[in-house]
């Protein structure tokens, strides 16, 4: 039995180191605060022995106006340069990690819903940050539990 098909416990490494050296693709959900860095951290952790990390972040969209009157675009620009931001420091807090990290902002109404596009991309593991007082510590955590196949955790 060579060393790569050997059983995770035969050659003294966990499970997750494992699952990493044979490729885990991850994607973080980040957002702001502390639980979203503890997100990035986990994914990179889960990914270092080799895996392939994702960060996403969302940019809700208004609906446009059906009657007259001032229309959504100023705010939804706005939103979407929020969502950059936010990559931005997912990459900053990342430091060397980032170098083989993949950064991808989903935009409402242009780009799938978070659980269509982590199914379609194959992920194996859905990071998300945990939201205080909300039950299950995520709402986009529930609806990625009902939609992929990947094991998803809420951190933080």
């Amino acid at each position: 039995m060579s060393l790569a098909s050997a059983p995770a416990f035969a050659v003294g490494i966990d499970a997750d180191t494992a699952r990493s050296r044979s490729g885990l693709r991850v994607l973080v959900m980040y957002e702001r605060g502390s639980n979203g860095a503890a997100a990035l951290a986990e994914g990179v952790k889960q990914t270092a022995a080799g895996g392939e990390l994702t960060v996403v972040t969302l940019a809700p969209q208004a609906a446009p106006s059906r009657c007259c009157g001032p229309g959504p675009g100023f705010y939804n620009c706005a939103v979407r340069d929020e969502a950059t931001q936010e990559l931005q420091e997912a990459h900053a807090i990342l430091g060397p990690a980032s170098a083989r990290t993949t950064f991808k902002a989903l935009i409402e109404r242009r780009d799938p819903p978070l659980a269509r596009w982590a199914h379609e991309q194959g992920f194996q593991l859905v990071l998300v940050p945990s939201h205080r007082l909300t039950p299950g510590g995520n709402r986009a955590a529930r609806k990625l539990r009902r939609s992929v196949t990947a094991e998803v955790r809420v951190v933080g």
